[in-house]
């Protein structure tokens, strides 16, 4: 009699992070002390307990392909012998020849009889089982090269049923290949997993023990995954609104151990051992960012810079993970991993330690925590080493217990920590509250009386305002009154410069006319000594002057019609107007109206009229008094400059251009005076701002001119100027009003 080998329980579980199982049922094996007739060793099977029987010993190998070697008459006596539970590292003659032939002869007693069996599998390669020369079973695809075996590996749920066996001797053949993955993939599966193990147990034990098994470890395993989820995105929702950077770093913290255990669950349904490598290496990276990142989480919670020797931890946790991977080099893996692990522990300890000197409020409890994983860790080891040994049926719940307070303690110390000091911030914020609403409420009643106060002050200040504005309406209009009159005044002293002109010429026309009409009477008196031709040449030229008289009588006839057309009542009735000629009338009206005041001055005057410009319905008079005040400006602009120190060879110019677009008509007056300083830019068109001199303007000229063109007429009124180089004034009349 024999115990079975502490090895069978399958592989997965020890990958998926639950404790090897150690609840095993005493099972009852007794070997045969002689050699059949074909000298093979037998093992025989008296009965099976609840914990199965591995069939660890007894095995031949040979190497090679041979299907004769199923037949269970063949001779295997010369075969090496072999125990395939083991790993293929420590089996060099399958690792030199991955492709041969188990074999296993065992005999079922009488009193073993009947007894349904099953089996629990387990291998890294491909394998086709036969029993008593007949195919039971084909994991995979045996094969003689990598390409060509497709690998198998039983699934943790996989329960294969044996057929009926009668008692008496039976042989168990093996057709088996385990090919090396290439250099680039992982091989984890390859270098761990045994070359082949079978156990057999009561069908009806195994479907109840394997049952009980994955509940157990499945039940936390997904107690852990929910546990973690929930915590992330509670922390991820307290980043998005709060924006503290130790809600995301716990959040991403919980996501990676979530993603570790979730892999770790996959693995009990991989059957592909070349998916397996990959997910069992992404596993040991979540597991080493997982690991890593609780520290950090404590770091960024203390608001401590990260620190040189995170970094090398992070290369500690991680180089192995790919040295169990890639190579069989466990005794390097297992110092660095020891190494890593020991290094968080007490890094996390040397923080806490730091904390509580400098009296942080939750130091103490977090080293606590460590302090009770370490101890979970080294009591939950050795009280599954001892149940293994003495209570294995208990040893099961035991490491599914222990396996989830050792993930579960941190993770749950910072949730509560977070939560504490949330909490005690929505209490602050809830007493700040309070106390802005008592402020509140104090301020509403002085607001209140400051109201009531402003109340009387507004309506005070209100009346006194309505009688400053009463006031600066009178002003205004007075202003007004003295724009208007200063108009009329401009205007009358240009027509009266115009008339003086022909009245001028009819003057000295009428007196040189008298003394042709002495002459002519000087010359009929001779009698007979007249001179018929002089006589006939005073004739003429009396003629002339009399024309001439007339041509200019017209002359002053003209003005005064037009100063009487003027002088009409404003109905302010637009009627379609010919703009070249109201702009060329009051350039002359102006111009001649400043040298009525100033004979010293002179301009040059430039036309640029549009032959081509329609006819606009505007008000005349209103567009006329623009006219003549933007040509005022332009003539005491440049007559400014004129009258300068500095002016020698500078000649005055006013021009004036007009241009028929397609939306309307422009009006451009330019002049090469003054200019306007970029200082009062924005006040041109402001109602009583004028640069000239006191007495000389009222400031409403460019006002009034502004409120015309763009109220009265939908038009614009712009301007551009450059200092002691000139002013340019452009009006822009739409076609349609």
């Amino acid at each position: 009699m024999i115990t079975p080998d502490s090895t069978h329980q399958p592989i997965w579980s020890m990958i998926r992070l639950r404790f090897p199982s150690t609840a095993r049922l005493l099972l009852v094996l007794s070997m045969l002390g002689k050699l059949s007739v074909y000298a093979q060793s037998a093992s025989q099977i008296d009965s099976l307990l609840t914990d199965g029987l591995p069939l660890s010993t007894g095995w031949r190998w040979h190497p090679g392909d041979n299907p004769a070697w199923a037949n269970p008459s063949f001779d295997d006596s010369r075969w090496d012998s072999i125990r395939p539970g083991r790993a293929i590292s420590r089996l060099e003659t399958v690792k030199d020849y991955p492709l041969g032939w188990l074999r296993h002869t065992f005999t079922i007693t009488a009193t073993a009889h009947p007894i349904s069996l099953a089996a629990t599998l387990n291998q890294a390669g491909a394998s086709a089982i036969y029993i008593d020369g007949s195919l039971w079973q084909r994991l995979g695809q045996v094969g003689s090269t990598y390409q060509a075996q497709q690998a198998y590996t039983p699934s943790d749920q996989a329960i294969y049923v044996l057929p009926p066996l009668a008692p008496g001797r039976h042989v168990l053949a093996v057709r088996l290949s385990q090919q090396q993955p290439p250099w680039y993939s992982p091989k984890f599966l390859y270098l761990t997993l045994p070359v082949f193990r079978i156990t057999l147990y009561e069908a009806q034990n195994l479907a109840v023990s394997q049952f009980r098994r994955l509940y157990t470890q499945s039940l936390g395993n997904y107690l852990v995954v929910g546990i973690f989820l929930m915590l992330g995105v509670i922390h991820f929702l307290y980043y998005y609104y709060r924006r503290k950077r130790v809600n995301l770093v716990f959040g991403l913290t919980m996501l990676f151990g979530a993603l570790c255990i979730t892999l770790v669950e996959s693995m009990g349904s991989i059957t592909d051992p070349s998916i397996g490598e990959w997910i069992i290496l992404g596993q040991g990276l979540f597991m080493s960012l997982f690991m890593l990142m609780l520290l950090v989480t404590y770091y960024v919670y203390l608001l401590q810079p990260l620190s040189w020797f995170l970094l090398i931890e992070g290369v500690l946790l991680i180089i192995p993970r790919f040295i169990m991977s890639i190579f069989s080099s466990w005794q390097i893996a297992s110092v660095l991993s020891i190494l890593a692990i020991t290094g968080l522990f007490a890094d996390g300890i040397r923080v806490s330690i730091n904390a509580i000197r400098a009296k942080h409020v939750n130091a103490r409890f977090m080293l606590g925590s460590i302090l009770v994983m370490l101890v979970i860790l080294l009591v939950g080891g050795f009280m599954s080493w001892w149940l293994s040994t003495y209570f294995p049926v208990n040893n099961l719940i035991l490491s599914a217990i222990t396996n989830l307070l050792f993930f579960l303690t941190l993770p749950i110390t910072f949730a509560t920590i977070l939560a504490r000091e949330h909490a005690q911030t929505n209490r602050n914020l809830e007493e700040r509250l309070i106390e802005v609403q008592q402020l509140s409420a104090e301020k509403e009643s002085i607001l209140t009386r400051q109201n009531e106060t402003l109340e009387q002050q507004v309506t005070q200040r209100t009346a006194e305002l309505t009688q400053s504005l009463t006031d600066l309406r009178e002003t205004q209009q007075q202003l007004i009154q003295r724009e208007k009159m200063a108009s009329l005044g401009e205007l009358t002293a240009g027509i009266a410069h115009e008339i003086q002109n022909p009245l001028n010429f009819v003057n000295n026309f009428a007196e040189v006319s008298e003394e042709l009409l002495d002459e002519l009477r000087d010359e009929q008196q001779k009698g007979a000594d007249r001179d018929p031709t002089l006589e006939e040449e005073l004739m003429d030229d009396l003629a002339g002057n009399l024309q001439r008289i007339r041509q200019h009588g017209n002359r002053a006839a003209s003005i005064i019609k037009g100063m009487l057309g003027h002088a009409r009542i404003n109905t302010g009735q637009r009627e379609p107007t010919d703009l070249n000629a109201l702009c060329d009338e009051y350039l002359r009206l102006s111009y001649h109206g400043l040298r009525a005041s100033d004979k010293q001055f002179n301009a040059h005057l430039e036309t640029h009229f549009d032959p081509g410009l329609s006819r606009v319905s505007v008000v005349a008079q209103d567009l006329g008094r623009v006219l003549l005040n933007l040509f005022n400006n332009a003539f005491y602009a440049v007559r400014e400059r004129a009258s300068r120190t500095d002016s020698a060879g500078y000649q005055p110019t006013v021009v004036v251009s007009t241009q028929q677009e397609a939306t309307g008509v422009t009006i451009t007056i330019q002049d090469n005076g003054t200019g306007i300083p970029d200082t009062v830019r924005e006040k041109v068109f402001n109602p009583f701002f004028t640069t000239k001199p006191t007495g000389q303007g009222t400031g409403l000229g460019l006002s009034l001119s502004y409120d015309i063109i763009t109220k009265g007429h939908s038009g614009q009124l712009t301007f551009d100027s450059v200092p002691d180089q000139g002013t340019s004034f452009t009006i822009w009349l739409p076609a349609k009003p």
